[in-house]
């Protein structure tokens, strides 16, 4: 959950009424620039627009709407080691970089970020903000579906006008969420990405969670941000809690709870900052880890629903049997995700809800009703906008589908796990259920999934692995030969003269979606330790001999040509995937499986489980 489903002060008017006059001289200077037709209707609509997005709900109070310049905490962004802190109404480096890529785990406030440099473009129009879901990609041109979303909003937008104007400095688009994108889009994406920040002249800003595809676009500058500190956390609970004398209270058993210390809080987003100000509200414990925070959750929201102001008595179809909401919710979370779906529409929510019913063996005619109910009971699924219903944060989804997993029969429990480890795709939907289920099932999630993949594709016996163990053959042949270097290659020619400029993507594993994902975790991680220095012309030669032409002017280059191009040896791809396993996998291997072998020798040896 991002700062957006925070706090509760009054809402303002987005764009001001000076911010009116200025953005009708730009949108003015556009037009007769450009000669836009109907650029009319865009002008009269966009205020609108602008408003609407920075525009939120918040877990706190639902059912209203505030200004995100309300709730706004300044957080903090690393880039090369030097922070950056977005302050309210100020601006900064961001402001000028071409292309940005803010990377950020669950609930640590992207898109609340993207929404308030939205803001502050919008109440100085020093550029014209556009701003787009990544979730509503569904893999065609980039520039058209950005059009049709702006259709939808009312702002009726050809996909020729739209292209004039992002050939346009003036111009900032804004891509929310990458990796809410389905994978099998996320390729088609990336080219789309970079074929808007190349052949554009507008500035790109583009949220995502670490370690997806996005990484390998060199065109962006990434920030990374940062958690929270402990001043920060503070102000999120001076907002939250509007009465002086509480917020102080909840600080003072902050500090005095294992969770924090001035130096390490496990509040390290605002998500669980909120999560702590309404549990401890309530006099619930502080857990000391993720998934026991996130556990209680489902309980507190559901206390909260009918006690915050004194216990109410309502009538709901279980009335208050909780186990059967939370089991209910349980399998909802998990089949939406499996569906790819973190927001839908009001009658694909009622199918999901009666799918449940029918699993957890109830009747699935309810539906209707039943999700009503586990819509205003939790608050975990919210109302947004017309007909759209979505999960206050998808790390919510993703957690209790990971509950979900828990009571799963065994055998479909192990072919959840067995699909994991051996399926890129299916691991890529549920890669955040598995962080939950690694602590929540450590053994069966090591058991039936991790050790057995790591032992197959790493031909290791019983699970030892000796210290002199050396990679097989077959996966350094995949890394040097499908660890691949997408380069484009631009040629100017000029009164006889001719210069080369190149575009060089970082190292892409192009078989992932073929290989278990553990391959493209150990390949992406090696790729990072190997450097290899060659100037543009030796490059792009060694490209046109030996590439793989893609596109016009686009090729890729394997790294094992690259080494040879370069008078490398092959053995620096294998020294460094040799690292990365080290690094990656071979602690962790053997930690779980002496847990492992120690269980089994328990469950043997003790007269307590003989039965």
């Amino acid at each position: 959950m991002a700062i957006e489903t925070i706090i509760a002060p009054a809402l303002k008017t987005a764009v001001s009424f000076a911010a009116k006059k200025s953005v009708k001289s730009l949108f003015k200077m556009l037009s007769e620039k450009y000669d836009l037709r109907d650029f009319h209707s865009f002008q009269n609509n966009y205020i609108e627009y602008c408003q609407r997005i920075v525009t939120v709900k918040t877990l706190i109070s639902p059912d209203k709407t505030f200004n995100v310049d309300d709730i706004y905490v300044p957080i903090d962004l690393n880039e090369s080691g030097r922070k950056t802190r977005l302050e309210v109404g100020k601006f900064t480096s961001l402001d000028n970089d071409k292309a940005i890529l803010i990377k950020g785990l669950a609930g640590q406030g992207k898109s609340t970020l993207l929404r308030k440099l939205l803001s502050n473009h919008a109440k100085s129009f020093t550029r014209l903000p556009i701003f787009y879901e990544l979730k509503n990609y569904s893999g065609g041109l980039l520039i058209t579906e950005i059009s049709t979303s702006l259709a939808n909003q009312g702002i009726k937008l050809g996909v020729e006008t739209l292209r004039k104007i992002l050939k346009d400095s003036n111009v900032k688009v804004y891509l929310d969420a990458f990796d809410e994108v389905n994978p099998e889009h996320r390729v088609k994406l990336l080219d789309e990405i970079r074929n808007l920040i190349n052949g554009n002249n507008c500035h790109v800003v583009c949220t995502s969670r670490p370690d997806t595809e996005i990484d390998s676009l060199s065109e962006l500058k990434t920030y990374k941000v940062c958690e929270l500190t402990e001043t920060q956390i503070f102000k999120i609970i001076s907002k939250v809690v509007s009465d002086d004398e509480k917020s102080s209270e909840l600080c003072l058993a902050l500090r005095k709870s294992r969770l924090h210390t001035k130096s390490d809080s496990i509040l390290k987003s605002p998500i669980l900052v909120v999560l702590f100000c309404i549990s401890y509200n309530l006099g619930e414990d502080i857990p000391s880890t993720l998934s026991q925070f996130y556990s209680k959750i489902f309980d507190t929201v559901f206390h909260r629903h009918d006690n915050i102001k004194g216990k109410v008595e309502r009538v709901r179809h279980w009335n208050d049997n909780r186990k059967i909401y939370r089991e209910l919710f349980d399998c909802l979370c998990f089949i939406s995700l499996r569906s790819g779906f973190n927001n839908f529409s009001k009658e694909k929510f009622v199918k999901f809800v009666e799918d449940s019913l029918v699993y957890v063996n109830e009747e699935g005619g309810n539906a209707d009703k039943i999700s009503y109910e586990l819509s205003s009971i939790t608050n975990l699924i919210i109302e947004d906008g017309y007909n759209e219903f979505k999960y206050v944060h998808k790390s919510i989804q993703e957690f209790f589908a990971a509950s979900f997993v828990l009571s799963m029969e065994h055998n479909k429990k192990v072919s959840f796990y067995q699909r994991c480890f051996a399926d890129h795709s299916f691991h890529a939907i549920f890669e955040n259920t598995l962080f939950f289920l690694e602590e929540l099932d450590f053994y069966d999630f090591h058991e039936y999934g991790y050790v057995p993949a790591v032992r197959e594709l790493y031909n290791l016996q019983g699970g030892t692995i000796p210290d002199s163990y050396e990679l097989p053959d077959v996966t350094v042949n995949l890394f040097l030969n499908k660890l691949m270097k997408q380069i484009k290659i631009n040629i100017y020619r000029s009164k006889g003269s001719e210069s080369i400029e190149l575009e060089v993507d970082n190292f892409v594993f192009t078989e992932a979606d073929n290989y278990p994902e553990m391959y493209n975790r150990i390949f992406n991680f090696a790729s990072d330790l190997i450097y290899i220095e060659v100037s543009d012309t030796d490059l792009s030669k060694l490209v046109l001999e030996q590439g793989k032409k893609i596109g016009e002017g686009v090729h890729l280059l394997s790294l094992k040509s690259l080494l040879l191009g370069t008078n490398r040896p092959l053995t620096v791809a294998k020294e460094a995937l040799q690292t990365a396993f080290d690094v990656l996998i071979r602690a962790k291997m053997i930690r779980s499986n002496e847990k492992l072998i120690n269980r089994r020798k328990s469950l043997e040896k003790e007269s307590y489980f003989d039965f």
